[in-house]
């Protein structure tokens, strides 16, 4: 297959859709997250990457905590308003309804079917965007999403951005750890 080389841009894979939680100036402020990942799984360490302008930073830097909160494919409208207007210019704090776990540090949205409060380990400053990479002390899951007391993503349902659309989850593909053992080989 013939290759094409294209302008340097990130690599064209689905991105995972958060919204970032937090107060600023003691209000909650919520902001629609592309750049997100995971970084380690235990312990539970995650970042998000936003521009450098963006309202939300600033609490963050502040408080030195966020929320992460993994919007159903039913709060497109919603999650997409969070990431078009910026909370200088829009009371973000009445799109939805805010809970806060047993640390109170950053507004969670209640909405959201998967919630994670983060404490910042970590700041890294790029020459656009600013990089919180975010300890996972508190995690709540919908009982409704869980099988067998594991979060479920079909149930959860979560919104992935491809291009300049926002999809859902496909069909499962084959089985993790599991689809590559037949290509090892045995002494």
């Amino acid at each position: 297959m013939e290759k094409i080389q294209l302008q340097n841009q990130a690599p064209a894979t689905p991105l995972p859709i958060v919204i970032a939680g937090a107060l600023v100036d003691g209000k909650e402020n919520y902001l629609t997250i592309g750049a997100y990942g995971v970084m380690s799984i235990q312990p539970p360490v995650v970042y998000i990457s936003s521009m450098k302008g963006h309202y939300t930073n600033a609490g963050i830097r502040k408080s030195g905590y966020f929320s992460i909160n993994v919007p159903s494919a039913g709060l497109i409208k919603k999650t997409d308003y969070c990431g078009l207007v910026s909370g200088r210019d829009a009371d973000k704090s009445v799109v939805f309804s805010a809970f806060y776990g047993k640390k109170k540090h950053a507004p969670m949205i209640r909405e959201c079917p998967v919630n994670a409060l983060c404490k910042v380990a970590k700041t890294v400053e790029l020459p656009n965007n600013d990089v919180f990479i975010g300890d996972v002390i508190e995690y709540y899951v919908d009982k409704d999403c869980l099988t067998d007391k594991v979060p479920d993503p079909k149930k959860i349902d979560p919104l992935v951005l491809a291009g300049r659309s926002y999809r859902k989850l496909g069909r499962v593909a084959g089985a993790a750890f599991i689809a590559g053992k037949a290509l090892i080989k045995k002494p």
